[in-house]
């Protein structure tokens, strides 16, 4: 491909009159092992923000959880969103995608490791009142919808002192669809019954990069 040879023959030649600095930078692998993490953090807090915005008194007590789900009900007086982490996949397609650009001469790095990650989000009511379940898990699918792209995560903030370093943006936030057979699977495997819930998709979360 003419564009690619010539992006190829560009990085050469920036590579060829760095600083020995810069040219033992090019291709380093820069780990964000904290990105997934960071990721339903960003989600729970989102959630958090949304429910109490909204001015409903019953909807800004919800409780906002990320435990298993065989673990998530254990404060039943009250109205709870559990995110749970179902799934994580590997994203083929950005690998050695850029990030950035160069000064124009080319990307300053590309994705090394990326992944999608499948949440399953459980509303429950006070007493296990369904009503108030399906109450609250529309006003959750009302704030999911209304964030297509998640906001930059900024992993030193989400984890300071712990070394964590590198943001996270364009992380695209999708509702899943799941057939039948996926759900029953998914909560066969929880050892619990069925509750009110739904699958979100954040697509194309930076596990790795290496800098060029």
């Amino acid at each position: 491909v003419p564009g690619r040879v010539s992006r190829e023959i560009t990085d050469r030649r920036a590579s060829a009159t760095a600083t020995p600095r810069e040219r033992d930078g090019y291709n380093r692998r820069v780990s964000q092992s904290a990105a997934i993490a960071a990721v339903t953090v960003a989600l729970k807090t989102l959630l958090e923000a949304a429910f109490k915005a909204t001015g409903d008194r019953h909807l800004a007590d919800v409780l906002i959880t990320s435990m298993p789900v065989d673990r998530a009900r254990s404060v039943h007086h009250r109205c709870q969103v559990n995110v749970t982490l179902a799934t994580v996949q590997e994203n083929g397609a950005l690998r050695n995608q850029p990030l950035g650009l160069r000064g124009g001469a080319g990307p300053t790095a590309t994705v090394a490791h990326a992944v999608d990650l499948t949440y399953l989000v459980t509303a429950y009511g006070p007493e296990d009142d369904e009503v108030a379940a399906q109450r609250v898990m529309g006003a959750a699918l009302s704030a999911l919808h209304a964030q297509a792209v998640l906001p930059s995560i900024d992993l030193a903030q989400v984890f300071p002192h712990s070394g964590a370093s590198g943001t996270l943006e364009g992380l695209k936030l999708t509702q899943a669809t799941l057939a039948r057979e996926q759900i029953v699977a998914w909560w066969l495997a929880y050892h619990t019954p069925y509750r009110l819930s739904c699958a979100w998709q954040v697509t194309g979360v930076q596990l790795q990069t290496a800098a060029n």
